[in-house]
């Protein structure tokens, strides 16, 4: 549950501070929104990959 909230949290956060990065490139508001979601997927992709590296650096270190 706890996994659940927080993506609800992280993804709509995340693309509101995309709309608002990509905003000043473009005119009109469906290419804001385009653009946005776009780089809302890729930047969620680079966090999944920031935290699954960081969990296999975590056992590494650690151990499991």
């Amino acid at each position: 549950m706890s996994l659940l909230f927080r993506l609800a949290v992280y993804l709509p956060v995340l693309l509101l501070i995309a709309i608002v990065v990509v905003g000043q490139h473009h005119t009109t508001a469906s290419e804001t929104v385009r653009a946005a979601v776009a780089r809302t997927v890729r930047w969620a992709i680079w966090s999944a990959v920031l935290v699954l590296l960081m969990t296999m650096a975590d056992v590494f270190v650690i151990g499991w």
